[in-house]
C-alpha cells in the first residue's frame, strides 16, 4: 500500500513537471548588450562635452514590464518579459554609446536631470522627453518625443526638435522587439548628430 502511494505521488509530481509551461518563466532583457561590438570613437581630451539628460519618461514606462500596444488605445504589460534594469538609465546609456560611436567631435555623457552643478561642467546639454517607446500590434518598434540642445543653463530657452521614429519588427517574440527598440535609439542618435552638424 505504501509503495502504491509513493508511486502515485511521484507520478503526479512528474506529470506536473512535464505539463508546466516553460515559457511562463520570467525572461529579463537588457537594452544595452555587453557583448555588442559598438566601435567607440576616440575623443580628444579637449573635445567639448555634451551632457545627455532624460527629463521625462511617460508613466506607463516607469515599471519593469515590457509594453506592447494592442490597439490604438490599449496597452499590454507582459508579466513574464521584464527589463533587467530601469528603462530611464538604460535608454540614456544606449543613446550616449551611440552618439559617442557616431562622432568624435563631441564627448557625450549621461547626467541626472536638472542637476545644475553638473550642467556647469559641460559645454551643452541635450534634454530629451519621451512620450512613446514600445512595440506595437502593427509590427513596429516606435520612439516618439522631443529633444533640445541647451547651453550650460538648463533654464535657457532652446529650439525643440520632434522625433517620431519607427522600425519594422520582422520576427516574432520579445527578444526581437527589444533588438529593434535598441536600433530605433540608434536612429535617434543619428538624427541628433546630423542636427549638431547643421547648427
Amino acid at each position: 500500500m505504501k509503495q502504491a502511494l509513493m508511486v502515485t505521488i511521484v507520478s503526479i509530481m512528474l506529470f506536473a513537471a512535464c505539463s508546466s509551461n516553460p515559457s511562463s518563466k520570467t525572461q529579463y532583457y537588457l537594452l544595452n548588450s555587453p557583448t555588442s561590438s559598438n566601435t567607440v570613437a576616440i575623443h580628444d581630451e579637449n573635445s567639448p562635452v555634451i551632457a545627455i539628460t532624460l527629463l521625462e519618461l511617460p508613466d506607463y514606462l516607469k515599471q519593469p514590464s515590457l509594453v506592447l500596444q494592442l490597439s490604438s488605445h490599449q496597452l499590454h504589460y507582459s508579466h513574464f518579459h521584464m527589463w533587467a534594469e530601469p528603462l530611464q538609465s538604460s535608454f540614456t546609456q544606449a543613446l550616449s554609446a551611440d552618439l559617442n560611436s557616431l562622432s568624435s567631435r563631441f564627448h557625450y555623457r549621461v547626467t541626472p536631470a536638472t542637476n545644475q552643478e553638473i550642467a556647469n561642467t559641460v559645454d551643452k546639454v541635450i534634454v530629451i522627453n519621451i512620450t512613446s517607446f514600445h512595440a506595437t500590434h502593427q509590427s513596429q518598434a516606435i520612439l516618439v518625443g522631443t529633444y533640445s540642445l541647451q547651453g550650460k543653463s538648463l533654464q535657457s530657452q532652446a529650439k525643440e526638435h520632434g522625433f517620431n521614429l519607427e522600425v519594422t519588427l520582422n520576427k516574432n517574440g520579445y527578444e526581437h522587439a527589444v533588438e529593434q527598440m535598441r536600433y530605433v535609439i540608434t536612429q535617434l542618435a543619428k538624427k541628433i548628430t546630423n542636427n549638431l552638424v547643421d547648427e
